[in-house]
């Protein structure tokens, strides 16, 4: 048997394998220390698998995720055969918050992940006096928020936590990063004129819509001395987080382009490489929109070649790939492209490229 327990707000867990086989454990809570008494309560069981147990030759370690009655959440180490008591604490996650615009000046959208084991969120302002709570949502499954107390010209500030509730009590997890909103002018630079490589479809509004997103990504992504691949490591990320395949066809919701990545959040490639063009021209890293010619495997398909340290890389948040050489995308990728206009990529992956792998 293996115990773990915590004074004060925190849960009390024991958990129990039993049989020589361990075929289950069992996880109990106990409002006090064993060593006081207290009698434990079956909270939850379930079989063990490698979601559960990890051990070495010397008893190792484990960690409890959830169980038939999905309950909790727990840590716990210093496992061995015998009874052990360790320290062990229910934790929520803080939020994460993926994204925060206004796209009018009339109201600010946020959006974020969902927290495992949370009964709902807490949102909080700042104002330039203090935090203040504004809305509590008691439904772990609402993910967004429209703050429609702001005024054009200021700046706010915002964060978002979790909650619980456990033995009655409510428990809190730390708060998110803190996200900000400006209403006043904006200064992000880019084309977002009339037939714009952003869209040449989109409108004068569209757009706004766009240079607005861009706006907050800089706002709250970009610091001072990040080096050019830091940058596009950032929109790419941001880019791969925030926006889904638009599987019912590039027709629908302007998904072959920026607005439909940035503002609809999805889009298909041709909107993937529109929004990656803007997001870079708009925190200064050299950025190319690239279309696929008829020798490529796909014809149709479009991307990115980004310059980082003078050297220029193939980028495509659709598929994935980033930084990659000439080689790898030609090879692994069958594309085909006109390189009399783009300029000449590196043949060879960026040092630091680590990672591809397609959303679709």
């Amino acid at each position: 048997m293996n115990r773990c327990h915590a004074n004060g707000s925190e849960i009390n867990i024991e958990s129990y394998v039993q049989g020589s086989q361990y075929d289950y454990v069992q996880i109990y809570r106990a409002d006090g220390a064993p060593s006081q008494g207290s009698t434990f309560v079956l909270l939850d069981q379930m079989l063990i698998s490698t979601n559960y147990w990890y051990s070495d030759s010397y008893g190792g370690k484990y960690w409890y995720t959830s169980g038939d009655n999905d309950k909790i959440t727990c840590f716990s180490h210093s496992c061995s055969v015998d009874e052990d008591v360790v320290s062990a604490t229910v934790k929520l996650s803080a939020p994460v918050v993926t994204r925060c615009h206004s796209y009018n000046n009339k109201n600010v959208k946020l959006c974020w992940c969902c927290t495992p084991k949370a009964k709902g969120y807490q949102i909080y302002k700042y104002t330039g006096k203090k935090w203040k709570r504004i809305k509590t949502i008691n439904k772990k499954s609402t993910l967004t928020y429209t703050d429609k107390k702001v005024k054009e010209g200021k700046t706010y500030k915002y964060k978002i936590r979790s909650y619980s509730v456990v033995s009655g009590k409510k428990i809190y997890s730390s708060f998110s990063s803190v996200r900000k909103v400006s209403l006043k002018r904006l200064t992000v630079r880019g084309d977002y004129k009339a037939n714009s490589v952003y869209g040449p479809s989109l409108n004068s509004s569209q757009l706004m819509q766009v240079r607005r997103v861009v706006q907050s990504f800089k706002t709250n992504y970009i610091r001072k001395g990040m080096s050019e691949y830091d940058k596009a490591l950032a929109v790419f990320l941001y880019l791969r987080s925030n926006c889904s395949y638009a599987r019912c066809g590039l027709q629908y919701n302007n998904a072959n382009n920026a607005w439909g990545a940035l503002v609809y959040n999805e889009a298909q490639c041709s909107g993937f490489a529109r929004a990656m063009k803007a997001l870079c021209d708009g925190v200064g890293v050299k950025c190319k929109y690239v279309h696929a010619n008829s020798k490529a495997v796909n014809p149709s398909h479009q991307w990115n070649e980004i310059r980082i340290n003078g050297k220029w890389y193939i980028v495509d948040a659709q598929s994935g790939f980033f930084l990659a050489g000439s080689n790898t995308w030609k090879n692994m990728m069958g594309m085909r492209w006109n390189t009399k206009g783009p300029p000449k990529c590196s043949a060879s992956d960026h040092k630091k490229f680590g990672f591809y792998g397609s959303i679709v």
